[in-house]
């Protein structure tokens, strides 16, 4: 009897271990773009811990330009606790509609056109997938899309569409560790001197036009107002519309929270990384940031930018831990 019970908990043991080992593969996979004939492309490295990010523009253009020309629809910059990444897109004319179990998906529109598919429900039936009764958006250049866990979204009829697709989290994963940032909307500001914002919807797509974001940074920019918050979510996540004062700090967040700056307009010198003494950067990093610009800064990097002219950027924020 003993040697019987030995051989069933054995028998479980390994099922669990093979079970955890296909979640496991299948997790990474859904790290990596689709290329032609069912590829994948090569696996993006993890955001840094301690130290900034940076990818300049031309790094940027010529990975869409890869994904053009072997037909595969994601390169990832880089990988993030609970879900985060952000990725330079394209669309595939097969590509399905999608649902996500806890991540939501930001998508910033940067050229070409295509129809959003979104909400509504999924269906599978005899065929392949397809949204009912769902909602349909033109898109163009500097649009924004928000789309929650587990609303259906694709995107069809695409015409040289290119994109940054930032996820993260915003419901609690159950195959990861349990976070220490609460999972509450509890920033209320839209940054320096603006109006507080709505939080971002759990059931359906939020969706803002490239005029409604011009509109935004031409705000801030007579009013000397830092920020114009798109949306708060859960976990510290937030999207904001910015611009950079002559006054600014060097800022650090103890908090978990991670920014994603992605420059749109103007330049600037971005200063990280160093020690704080006081309001006051030490032997930091100095880079000349550009339209097109990705920096990504993690939790506890001390980061401002300096000599703005013209500058604009759309800044992601998101909890860490």
């Amino acid at each position: 009897m003993r040697h019987k019970s030995i051989c069933a908990i054995s028998v479980v043991s390994l099922a669990v271990l093979l079970g955890n080992a296909a979640l496991a593969q299948q997790r990474a996979q859904g790290q990596r773009g689709r290329g032609a004939g069912g590829g994948e492309a090569a696996a993006a490295p993890g955001a840094p811990a301690n130290k900034t990010a940076f990818w300049p523009n031309d790094d940027i253009q010529n990975r869409w330009k890869d994904n053009e020309a072997k037909k595969t629809i994601n390169s990832r910059l880089f990988n993030g606790p609970y879900n985060i990444s952000t990725n330079v897109r394209i669309v595939l004319p097969d590509d399905p509609p999608l649902t996500h179990e806890t991540t939501a998906d930001l998508w910033i529109m940067t050229a070409g056109t295509a129809t959003a598919e979104t909400d509504g429900e999924l269906s599978d039936g005899n065929g392949p997938k397809v949204i009912r009764n769902g909602m349909r958006r033109a898109v163009h250049p500097g649009d924004v899309l928000y789309v929650p866990p587990g609303v259906p979204h694709h995107f069809v009829d695409p015409s040289g569409f290119r994109a940054f697709l930032v996820r993260f989290d915003t419901i609690q994963d159950p195959h990861l560790p349990a976070r220490r940032t609460a999972p509450a909307v509890v920033e209320g500001g839209g940054g320096r001197g603006a109006a507080a914002v709505p939080d971002a919807p759990a059931n359906k797509t939020s969706f803002w036009t490239s005029d409604d974001i011009q509109n935004r940074w031409k705000n801030n920019e007579a009013k000397k107002v830092a920020n114009s918050r798109l949306f708060n979510a859960p976990y510290s996540a937030s999207a904001n519309v910015r611009i950079v004062l002559p006054d600014d700090p060097p800022l650090i967040h103890e908090d978990g929270t991670a920014d994603l700056w992605i420059m749109t307009a103007g330049t600037a010198t971005a200063e990280t990384d160093g020690q704080m003494e006081g309001k006051t950067m030490r032997n930091g990093t100095r880079r000349p940031v550009h339209a097109g610009d990705i920096l990504y800064v993690p939790p506890g990097v001390p980061h401002h930018f300096v000599d703005v002219n013209g500058f604009r950027a759309l800044l992601i924020r998101f909890a860490t831990n």
